[in-house]
């Protein structure tokens, strides 16, 4: 179930980042490009920080509106989340048992905007959400350290540019995961670094090659 809700989750994240990104190639994947980050302003927040404000958002929406699954989005010139902050965010709610979909979008610390579809879902049980942010006992800045040091991952350039991350929810499981999302060295495969968000340890560690066009 793990595996099927992380191949869940990429697919999500490539098609926010491909929506997002330039058209520009990379001409030999296996030259590793020099990568300038764009300094961090005060608009960057923590997968955390976006969480509380789009969970606000949600509640006013529908007083039991619970967070489902999310990821930064891919939508900056320059490549950003050195520091596990970004400044777009996607964050997806719904409704134990109800069909609802709401469609958070947080740019530079402020509700950008919302979406609501309401038969969007198949109806799941409470398992599948997660009920407040305060189950995030981690956040982005200090995984993004540990997943640097285990699974040695370096920013994106052209496409999923820099570092991101999301989180999901396994059914299975009692506590969410947070995503980190990177490259390889040669930046040909993705790497999906999947961390419990209650302990910190690393769960699961996934590569996929580059999405093409």
């Amino acid at each position: 179930m793990k595996k099927v809700f992380l191949f869940l989750f990429i697919c999500v994240f490539l098609v926010s980042c491909q929506q997002n990104t330039d058209q520009n190639t990379v001409e030999d994947s296996t030259v590793v490009s020099k990568v300038t980050f764009s300094p961090n302003t005060e608009m960057d927040l923590t997968l955390k920080e976006a969480l509380e404000i789009a969970h606000k958002e949600a509640l006013k929406w529908n007083k039991k509106a619970m967070l489902y699954s999310g990821t930064s989005v891919d939508k900056d010139k320059m490549p950003t989340g050195m520091e596990g902050k970004r400044k777009h965010w996607n964050i997806v709610f719904g409704i134990p048992d109800k069909t609802d979909y709401y469609l958070v979008t947080i740019r530079n610390g402020k509700v950008s905007d919302k979406a609501h579809s309401p038969n969007e879902f198949k109806p799941m049980s409470k398992n599948h959400f997660i009920s407040s942010v305060e189950e995030f006992k981690y956040d982005t800045p200090e995984l993004l350290k540990k997943a640097k040091k285990v699974t040695k991952i370096y920013p994106g350039d052209t496409f999923a540019k820099g570092y991101n991350f999301g989180f999901t929810k396994d059914p299975e499981k009692s506590f969410p995961f947070v995503m980190i999302i990177g490259w390889d060295q040669a930046k040909k495969n993705m790497i999906y670094s999947m961390f419990n968000a209650v302990t910190g340890d690393l769960e699961e560690v996934s590569e996929r090659e580059q999405y093409k066009n």
